[in-house]
């Protein structure tokens, strides 16, 4: 026997896609362009992995370390964010966590039991949804609007007396739609007056189009008994291995999180600790170059789909992703499959991000080069045509 719950979840899409390609080889003059996972297309800077290679002599190191992770990483974590959104941040609201996978997962562990409510907008990132799904918390599913934005009067229509929190993901995964300030805060406001949290993600906030701060929640002097903001260090520094993340909120649900945290990783990755830290007081600059260079690429998509005149529509595209429409009848991912049985490009389907999604494609081109889109737009127009 197995736990039900867990059965009943979905295969996770990304192995359920790289499933499709097992075993298969691509032609050299028609290769696979992998679009089916959030992946940086650059390896972290030699500064940073130099660093680390040297740092890894020090015992202390590979030593169990706090918790919620190393003072001075929350420390760091903390100024960081006072700089981005303008608003002093005091580390004791701060947590390191194993990726931002594992914040969001002790945050609704630490807000919710069986049965409790979680409103997520659809499409949702599916890590989401499988995780509410298997520890028996009722994901509560909010469409967005053609625009990809959810609604917040829609919203409180779903807010009951299990309600715990709301989830929004911005930049979004998997739309790539960048929430406008005030519509977050619309949301922070309806959480605020409800008794609930706003289980905010921004894994990808260091790619959108600008660096103003992306909402103004922390100006708020009760931000704290409201907010879960999620923080990854996995794309920002080209790290996804090295699993490490963040969270900030009140410090009471931070020892909430520390009891859940100790008996998952005992503590986050020492080694993976340091390349943060490292990353956070030194690569500034190469953060920056790295925003711009997304945003090209995201213009670059644009671009050739526009001049390809591909049969598909671009519902929303920003930082790693782009969410397109396409006129083809059958199931999405049936869809998907053909696509890369027919034109050896790896997408994920719609429905793999919710109900609703079935005419939906996700493309995950953050690890394609500005020159390779005409070719993406290329075989997308072939398949569409």
């Amino acid at each position: 026997m197995t736990n039900p719950l867990v059965s009943a979840t979905v295969t996770s899409p990304i192995t359920e896609a790289y499933s499709w390609i097992a075993g298969r080889s691509f032609p050299r003059d028609r290769p696979l362009i992998d679009v089916s996972q959030a992946v940086p297309g650059y390896p972290p800077p030699s500064a940073l992995t130099d660093d680390l290679a040297t740092a890894l002599g020090d015992p202390a190191l590979s030593q169990y370390g706090p918790v919620l992770g190393v003072p001075e990483l929350r420390e760091a974590l903390a100024a960081n964010i006072s700089r981005a959104y303008g608003t002093p941040m005091a580390a004791h609201h701060v947590a390191i966590t194993a990726g931002c996978n594992q914040a969001f997962t002790l945050a609704v562990a630490a807000l919710c039991g069986a049965g409790d409510e979680v409103i997520l907008p659809v499409p949702y990132y599916f890590n989401h949804d499988m995780w509410l799904g298997m520890t028996g918390v009722v994901a509560r599913y909010l469409p967005c609007g053609p625009d990809m934005l959810p609604d917040v009067e829609q919203a409180e229509a779903l807010v009951g007396d299990r309600t715990r929190a709301i989830t929004l993901v911005t930049p979004n995964n998997p739309t790539g739609r960048v929430y406008p300030p005030a519509l977050i805060h619309s949301f922070f406001e309806l959480a605020k007056r409800r008794g609930i949290r706003l289980i905010l993600d921004e894994t990808y906030r260091d790619f959108r189009p600008d660096t103003e701060p992306a909402h103004p929640l922390f100006d708020d002097p009760d931000w704290a008994d409201v907010v879960v903001h999620l923080h990854s260090f996995s794309k920002v520094f080209s790290i996804t291995g090295y699993r490490v993340g963040g969270l900030a909120t009140h410090p009471d649900l931070l020892a909430e999180i520390d009891k859940i945290a100790d008996c998952l990783t005992i503590c986050p990755s020492r080694p993976a600790q340091h390349a943060a830290l490292f990353g956070l007081r030194h690569l500034g600059d190469w953060v920056e170059s790295n925003r711009l260079l997304m945003n090209r690429r995201v213009a670059a998509f644009r671009l050739a789909i526009d001049a390809e005149q591909a049969n598909i529509e671009i519902a929303a595209a920003g930082a790693y992703f782009a969410y397109v429409r396409h006129p083809l009848p059958e199931p999405s991912a049936t869809v998907a499959r053909r696509l890369v049985d027919e034109q050896n490009v790896l997408a994920l389907a719609g429905s793999m991000f919710g109900p609703g999604q079935e005419d939906s494609l996700r493309l995950a081109f953050a690890n394609l080069d500005e020159s390779e889109m005409p070719e993406l737009a290329g075989r997308l127009a072939r398949f569409f045509a």
